[in-house]
């Protein structure tokens, strides 16, 4: 949990791309509240990942503050990270 908020953005995509590996196992509260704030990331690279392991928790992070993070994520001015939020939403999320 300690590489999402590492200063190097690569480090921060690789652990946001392994969590969406770990599905609803790793669906906690802790998770769920960072993956919200990566949500807002400096780099469009982590805010994709963000919203892809959004899609893959499953239901458990069917949270009305998930939801608004994938909301308001497709509205980001990358491209990528739109198309994400929209998939995510798209699978178990919503």
């Amino acid at each position: 949990i300690n590489a999402i908020s590492d200063e190097y953005y690569y480090v921060r995509w690789d652990a946001w791309a392994a969590f969406g590996k770990l599905c609803e196992i790793a669906a906690t509260n802790e998770v769920m509240a960072a993956l919200i704030n990566a949500t807002r990331d400096e780099d469009s690279h982590v805010r994709s990942k963000a919203c892809e392991a959004m899609g893959k928790l499953g239901e458990k992070a069917a949270t009305k503050a998930v939801i608004a993070a994938l909301i308001n994520a497709t509205r980001d001015e990358d491209s990528d990270v739109r198309s994400k939020a929209c998939g995510a939403d798209r699978k178990s999320v919503v």
